[in-house]
């Protein structure tokens, strides 16, 4: 969810509260949010792009390289591992627990907040996004107001792809 700095500590109190329903826990709905993440970048890449002309001056191939082919990546990427990043991890056993079962088991903390920079606003701030959601965390997103033409993107376009708590 995007915030406006004023907003942010209704939001976070709200993304908490949604955390503790367990639902950003669960394998399809992490699935489900990076598979929306991607399909942002792929439906609105010239507007990503025009966004990041407007702010930076920043030419079309190093918005691509630099910005969405990045994040699009790193969001493919944790599609294609989810499953097995969330598998329990089994252990060596000493003697006192030999008849135990003993993993070690990732589990979300809570709510991110990201807050991004105005020099990459894509990669810096939808990056972290990436490995928020694989974890199964929720995340409020603060944009550089700096970079106004991406954030006003990010406000606009991103809640219509990630299930989000609006408050501003």
């Amino acid at each position: 969810m995007a915030a406006t700095s004023r907003h942010i500590p209704m939001v976070v109190k709200t993304a908490r509260e949604i955390f503790r329903t367990g639902r950003s826990r669960e394998y399809e709905f992490r699935k489900q949010q990076l598979q929306s993440l991607v399909a942002f970048f792929e439906n609105h890449e010239d507007a990503i792009l025009e966004a990041l002309h407007k702010d930076l001056h920043k030419p079309r191939f190093e918005g691509l390289i630099g910005e969405v082919f990045m994040v699009k990546n790193d969001a493919v990427t944790a599609l294609n591992n989810l499953e097995d990043w969330m598998k329990p991890e089994y252990t060596e056993k000493g003697l006192l627990n030999k008849m135990d079962t003993c993993m070690i088991r990732s589990e979300p903390l809570g709510v991110a907040l990201i807050i991004g920079a105005w020099n990459y606003p894509i990669q810096v701030t939808l990056l972290p996004l990436v490995g928020a959601i694989a974890a199964g965390n929720c995340a409020v997103i603060k944009p550089s107001e700096v970079a106004s033409a991406t954030a006003d993107l990010i406000k606009t376009l991103l809640p219509k792809y990630l299930d989000e708590v609006r408050n501003s």
